[in-house]
């Protein structure tokens, strides 16, 4: 015999099951928007960068407030992925250089650091470095600037210095140079 009252029971409880993900899915979305708002808010604050496209290529390729700090570092990463492969030196040099910035071990941005110097980062990343270093050059007095842009250069050579050549003779790479002449101009 036919029960009409238990397929009007079914139907609801599958009509209130599609809405209660649908809530779900509004809330999660909700959420994540939220805390990407927040994410912005953070990084403008730390940087006083106000270009929303850049603050959401930084979100997107995974920098946020925490690992702002790796960002100047990320010349001398690819300084030690010039070759195609990253020396113990170079690792050595690039921790080094970090530390020096304040990037104690167990810091989000050591790790993020290790991670790049583990796996090497994608194109998009120096690209995103290089939107970023020309919208922080235009928020900083000259001083401050010259002072950034200096140091940026100084790790990124200790990185190139860290290994090759002979005897002290072309210690750096054609490829390392190339970066090394693209960090200046991006800075200059």
């Amino acid at each position: 015999m036919f029960d009409a009252d238990a397929f009007a029971k079914r139907e609801r409880a599958l009509e209130d099951e599609f809405f209660h993900r649908i809530d779900e899915k509004l809330r999660e979305d909700l959420r994540k928007s939220m805390q990407r708002e927040q994410a912005r808010e953070a990084i403008t604050a730390a940087t006083g960068i106000e270009d929303q496209a850049l603050i959401d290529e930084l979100l997107d390729a995974g920098i946020d407030s925490a690992t702002l700090v790796a960002l100047a570092l990320i010349p001398s990463v690819f300084v030690a992925w010039a070759d195609g492969s990253v020396t113990a030196a170079e690792k050595e040099a690039v921790m080094k250089a970090a530390s020096e910035r304040g990037i104690a071990e167990g810091h989000v941005a050591h790790e993020v650091l290790k991670g790049w110097l583990q796996t090497r980062p994608p194109k998009s990343l120096w690209n995103t470095w290089k939107h970023f270093a020309s919208a922080a050059g235009k928020t900083l007095n000259e001083s401050t600037s010259l002072r950034f842009s200096a140091e940026i250069v100084k790790h990124a050579t200790w990185v190139a210095k860290a290994s090759g050549g002979i005897l002290g003779i072309g210690k750096i790479s054609a490829a390392e140079q190339t970066i090394l002449d693209e960090v200046s101009a991006t800075l200059s």
